[in-house]
């Protein structure tokens, strides 16, 4: 199974539910929803999780869990992404199997040089790249010399380097640039969750790597 170059992210949001988020992404193109709960108790968190999936199913679309590995279990998802001081990567590969995503999340170069020496993420979440309202507690941002040369690093001292998304405040007209030092993919929230056209916005952020990718 292929990796998404764009990996789509609900939110807390005060008018819409996760599951209606989702349904949305999905209906506008999304093949990945990466589904961040945060602060609900076990009960709800399966109910919507439950819920997403099924939308997910409906529209051939990958389902990842946000940290709580036992809830991806339960459901039996695509994977998890797990935070730095989320559960180990090591437990949550002998849980899932092979088969299933692992992301790891690199806030500068000595952690996504850390993820990549243990091998064990499918891919990385890279960031922050500019300041968003998802995550408003992130002062230190990534510029995209610095992940140049995080990715020339990986490239140079690793056979297979981990794929980068990068994330945070990543607008569609960075694709191009951030495709030419070699990122594989962007990982997006507001951009979608916020926007009254969103089968228009993901289909544009979907041209733009197509775009850019038959300049490399």
């Amino acid at each position: 199974m292929k990796l998404s170059r764009i990996h789509y992210i609900t939110q807390d949001m005060p008018t819409k539910s996760h599951q209606q988020l989702a349904l949305e992404a999905c209906q506008a193109g999304v093949d990945l929803v990466q589904l961040r709960l945060k602060e609900k108790e076990k009960e709800e968190m399966l109910r919507i999780a439950l819920q997403t999936q099924r939308i997910c199913r409906r529209y051939h679309t990958s389902l990842i869990i946000n940290d709580h590995l036992d809830l991806a279990l339960e459901i039996d998802a695509d994977g998890i992404h797990l935070g730095n001081g989320d559960l180990d990567h090591e437990i949550a590969r002998k849980e899932l199997g092979k088969n299933k995503w692992i992301g790891a999340t690199a806030y500068n170069e000595s952690e996504a040089l850390y993820h990549q020496q243990r091998g064990i993420a499918d891919y990385m979440g890279l960031g922050t790249f500019r300041k968003t309202r998802t995550k408003p507690e992130i002062k230190d941002f990534l510029s995209l010399e610095q992940i140049k040369a995080l990715i020339d690093h990986q490239r140079q001292g690793f056979p297979h380097p981990i794929p980068l998304l990068v994330i945070g405040g990543v607008k569609i007209s960075d694709i191009p640039d951030l495709r030419k030092v070699g990122v594989y993919g962007i990982a997006i929230a507001s951009m979608i969750n916020e926007s009254d056209h969103k089968r228009a916005v993901f289909q544009e952020i979907r041209s733009r790597f197509e775009q850019a990718d038959l300049t490399l």
